[in-house]
């Protein structure tokens, strides 16, 4: 009895190989005939963030360096991720934005070797914000054709939070 399921499992597991593989098969020969369109990216260097490196923590001022095609104009986009606190009352809360606190883009150029360097970046936080985070991604224009990295996420330091400070206004006096 038991070498019976024995054989029957091993019988259905070469089956099931063989049905795979042939479906398998079938895919590769079907790719192979269809033509795909160009790479325009093809034989070129695609851009790329090196440093840092990808899921480190980001604690001040910081610069993103990385690869691209020699002598070629890349474009940087820096995003702040970050989550609200829940508001007791359900009014929206107040986040004080600053040109550090929204997406920032930068322009950079590859050297002859390829490589290339952001302008220093300096990111903020509400201090009332949780979960900060940094996105990080550039991309480069070919023609028509717009090749984009993923999203690099980098932690963000409490360190980047804004000081929040109140304003004393001078009393005005009754004469």
């Amino acid at each position: 009895m038991k070498s019976d399921l024995q054989n029957l499992l091993t019988t259905s597991i070469a089956v099931c190989l063989l049905v795979v593989y042939s479906i398998n098969a079938d895919a590769q020969v079907g790719k192979k005939l269809t033509k795909k369109p160009a790479d325009p990216m093809e034989g070129k260097v695609k851009p790329v963030i090196t440093s840092p490196m990808a899921g480190s923590t980001v604690d001040g001022p910081f610069v993103l360096v990385g690869k691209a095609e020699p002598n070629t104009a890349i474009n940087i986009y820096v995003t702040p991720i970050y989550k609200l606190p829940k508001s007791a009352n359900g009014k929206p809360v107040l986040v004080v934005s600053t040109p550090q606190h929204k997406q920032q883009h930068f322009s950079a150029k590859a050297d002859a070797n390829g490589v290339w360097q952001s302008p220093l970046i300096e990111v903020r936080f509400d201090s009332k914000t949780t979960g900060r985070r940094i996105f990080a991604f550039v991309d480069q224009v070919w023609g028509s054709y717009i090749y984009q990295t993923k999203n690099i996420e980098y932690l963000a330091s409490p360190k980047l939070t804004m000081l929040m400070e109140t304003v004393k206004m001078p009393a005005r006096s009754h004469h």
